[in-house]
């Protein structure tokens, strides 16, 4: 029991801390984004990215499925841009059953993350299948949606390869989206003399 009481006190003390060494002025932009979906599965499909001001843009997605999709897989991989201006893996590539997600059969970490912002942010408000028309509308990335206090500036990349699963054990590629943004310091507009 004493054990489990000062594990708990040392994750909550280790969060405290992160909060307050974290940079409350870090800001995650949404660079571009890129869509590569399979015209066996998917129609009509748009990806373009908004600018709202200087340190904001969001993303607009929308698609059209041709048949209903009845079990769906994500892999969901980070990459940070390196110092050679090439992505490399950063802490996550993890393959999620979405349905399960959904249907509450499963509750990996990633997939329920995925899950929160696909609701907010998307008509994605039911269990599988997936069927019509699908939009994403003012997709941005905030750091509380990511639990990442403390991650690093510079440019990231959020790939989300999406795939249809068979009975048999096979799956087959519905699409591929890339989400680029930037984590980076505020930057405080400048008043004005009169």
């Amino acid at each position: 029991m004493y054990s489990y009481i000062s594990h708990v006190y040392c994750i909550l003390g280790f969060y405290l801390v992160c909060e307050v060494c974290s940079d409350p002025h870090t800001i995650f932009k949404t660079t571009n984004l890129e869509c590569y979906p399979s015209s066996k599965f998917v129609a009509n499909s748009t990806c373009l990215v908004k600018a709202k001001n200087w340190t904001h843009a969001t993303a607009q997605m929308d698609c059209d499925f041709i048949f209903p999709i009845r079990n769906i897989s994500v892999q969901l991989q980070f990459f940070k841009k390196g110092y050679n201006n090439r992505f490399h893996p950063f802490l996550v590539n993890v393959l999620v059953n979405m349905c399960d997600v959904m249907s509450k059969k499963n509750f990996t970490a990633y997939g329920v993350l995925m899950i929160k912002i696909l609701k907010q942010f998307t008509n994605v408000n039911h269990t599988c299948p997936f069927e019509g028309h699908l939009m994403a509308r003012d997709l941005y990335v905030r750091d509380s949606d990511f639990m990442m206090p403390l991650m690093p500036f510079g440019f990231y990349l959020i790939n989300l390869n999406i795939y249809e699963n068979y009975a048999n054990g096979s799956f087959e590629s519905i699409g591929e989206i890339k989400f680029y943004f930037e984590a980076m310091d505020f930057i405080k507009p400048k008043k004005k003399k009169l």
